[in-house]
């Protein structure tokens, strides 16, 4: 039993001094593994403050009508510190809110600059209201800065005088216009309401005449617009489309 109990205790001892080599190394790793992780988190830190890596410029591309100074001041509030941190999503939406701004991307320009890619809206339409002052309308039906519509071919929009809704006649007009596929719009002279329920406008037909068409309001504009494609060879000067399931031409 003595003996039993002595080889026991031998063989426990050698497992245990077999096993000591193991822990070592794994400590060995597991602090190395922790100072690469001090060591990288120190270089990061560092690379966040080197002046090199600070934003320095914004380059502006896509400009049109819109001045690359309202872009660079509109990404200014989240356009600064680090090029590694620069929040790109928020800069674009900053951008968006300029207005003509149809679609924005953002990118960093290494080592310390920003790049800015802007699509201008495309000018439509110039609306006249009651007043007399005018408006640049853009492809969504939204109003654009008065530079958009230098050297565009713009649709005339006019509010009816003694309309009682020139806001709701102006919308309407817009959004009847946009909505139109782009073969009809070109044919489009001009538009006009005195509310928003009763859109008209007239098309310059191939043969050099012209039709006036009565839209309506800017509800169904596909279509109402099928239903003038539809008619525009048939008889007569008037085509109706205020009720697209039953137009009427005279």
């Amino acid at each position: 039993p003595g003996e039993g109990r002595v080889v026991q205790a031998t063989e426990r001892f050698r497992e245990l001094v077999a096993g000591r080599p193991w822990r070592r190394r794994r400590r060995a790793i597991m602090a190395g593994a922790a100072v690469t992780v001090l060591v990288l988190a120190a270089v990061c830190v560092t690379a966040i403050f080197l002046p090199a890596l600070q934003v320095q410029q914004i380059d502006v591309e896509g400009t049109g009508y819109i001045e690359q100074e309202e872009v660079r001041a509109a990404a200014s509030a989240h356009a600064s510190g680090s090029v590694l941190l620069l929040p790109t999503g928020e800069i674009a939406a900053d951008v968006a809110e300029v207005p003509g701004i149809d679609s924005v991307e953002v990118e960093r320009s290494w080592p310390d600059g920003v790049r800015i890619s802007v699509t201008e809206t495309a000018p439509i339409a110039l609306l006249t209201k009651t007043d007399g002052a005018t408006a640049v309308i853009g492809a969504e039906g939204q109003e654009l800065p008065a530079a958009a519509g230098e050297g565009a071919s713009l649709v005339p929009l006019a509010v009816a005088g003694g309309s009682a809704d020139p806001e709701g006649a102006a919308a309407a007009m817009a959004d009847v216009l946009a909505a139109m596929p782009e073969p009809l719009r070109g044919a489009v002279q001009e538009v006009t309401a005195s509310s928003a329920s009763d859109v008209t406008m007239v098309l310059a037909l191939e043969d050099g005449g012209t039709k006036q068409v009565v839209w309506g309001d800017a509800r169904d504009a596909e279509l109402k617009a099928e239903v003038v494609q539809a008619l525009v060879g048939q008889p007569g000067t008037v085509i109706d489309v205020s009720s697209p399931v039953a137009p009427v031409t005279r």
